[in-house]
C-alpha cells in the first residue's frame, strides 16, 4: 500500500520541485502535473540501445524501479508486511536498485556512462554507512527490531532521533542526486554524476529511471516520517511537502560542491549515523 501511494505521488513530488524552482527565479514554470505527461511521453517512445550491449542494459532501469518499490513496500506508512530485520532488507533492496544501474552504465561502453557509474558508486559508498547506522540506532531504541517498531521523537530520545534524522536528510541529498552532492539539471561533463549514468538510456527505460529517482527520495522522506509523531500518512505527506520546499530553495540559491569535496560533506552523514548508533547503545 505504501509503495502504491508513493508511486502515485512520485511524479507530483519531482514536478513540484521543478515548478517551485521556476517560481523562485520569477519564471512561470510548467505545472507540477507535467511530470505525469513527461513519463507517459517517454513510455510511448522507442528505446534504443548502443551496440553491442548485454541484457544488463535493460535490467538496470527495471531493477532500479523494482528495488526501490520493494524497499517502499516495507515502510509501514500504510498497513503492510513487517518482520524482524525488515529495515536491513529495505536498505539492501535500495542497494540492489543502485548496483544494477551502475552495471548498465558500464555495459553501454560509453565514456560518460562509465564515468557516471563510477561516481555514483563512490557517492553510494560514502552515504550508505551513515544511513545504515542512523536507522540501526533508531531501531535499537524501538521494539521488535523492525520498521514498525521505530520510536517516535520525544523528550527521552530526542538527541538520538535528531541525529538519525540529520543523517537521513544528508543521505536523501546524496541518494537522490540533489544539490550540493549532484545537480539534476547539469549537462556539463565535469559535473554530471547521476545524469551521466543514465545518458545512454532513452524512452521507457529513461522513464523507469526518472520514476525510480523520485521514489528513492520518497523512501527517505518515509523513513523520516516514521521517526516523527503523528498519523503516519499525514506526517509522510507533510515531510514530502517540507522536502519540496527545501530542495527548491537549496537548488535555486545553493551551489554544487566540487566532486573532490564530497567525502568531506558526506562525512557528516556518517558522523551523525555513528553518534545516533552510539547514543542508542549507551542510552544518552
Amino acid at each position: 500500500m505504501t509503495a502504491f501511494l508513493a508511486l502515485v505521488l512520485a511524479p507530483l513530488f519531482s514536478g513540484s520541485v521543478k515548478w517551485l524552482k521556476a517560481r523562485l527565479t520569477h519564471r512561470e514554470g510548467l505545472s507540477p502535473l507535467m511530470e505525469y505527461r513527461n513519463l507517459i511521453k517517454l513510455w510511448r517512445k522507442v528505446w534504443i540501445a548502443p551496440h553491442p550491449t548485454t541484457p544488463l542494459f535493460l535490467l538496470g532501469p527495471i531493477l532500479a524501479l523494482l528495488g526501490t518499490l520493494g524497499a517502499l513496500a516495507l515502510l509501514p506508512i500504510l498497513p503492510g508486511p513487517t518482520f524482524k530485520g525488515d529495515f536491513l532488507l529495505a536498505l539492501y533492496l535500495l542497494g540492489l536498485g543502485r548496483f544494477f544501474p551502475m552495471l548498465a552504465a558500464l555495459d553501454a561502453g560509453s565514456s560518460f556512462g562509465a564515468q557516471g557509474g563510477y561516481r555514483e558508486g563512490v557517492v553510494t559508498v560514502l552515504a550508505e554507512p551513515g544511513t545504515l547506522m542512523a536507522l540501526a540506532g533508531a531501531v535499537l531504541l524501538g521494539e521488535g527490531f523492525s520498521l514498525s517498531g521505530l520510536p517516535e521523537l520525544g523528550v527521552e530520545n530526542s538527541l538520538v532521533l535528531l541525529l538519525a534524522l540529520a543523517s537521513l536528510a544528508l543521505g536523501l541529498l546524496a541518494e537522490g542526486a540533489r544539490m550540493p552532492v549532484d545537480d539534476p539539471t547539469t549537462h556539463l561533463e565535469l559535473t554530471m554524476i547521476h545524469e551521466a549514468q543514465i545518458l545512454d538510456h532513452s524512452g521507457p527505460l529513461l522513464a523507469l529511471y526518472e520514476l525510480a529517482g523520485s521514489l528513492k527520495m520518497l523512501f527517505y522522506a518515509g523513513l523520516m516520517a516514521l521517526l516523527l509523531p503523528g498519523f503516519k500518512p499525514l506526517v509522510f505527506l507533510g515531510v514530502g511537502v517540507a522536502w519540496v520546499l527545501a530542495l527548491a530553495y537549496l537548488e535555486t540559491y545553493g551551489v554544487k560542491l566540487r566532486y573532490l569535496r564530497l567525502p568531506d560533506f558526506l562525512s557528516y552523514n556518517t558522523l551523525f549515523g555513528v553518534l545516533a548508533l552510539l547514543g542508542a547503545i549507551w542510552r544518552f
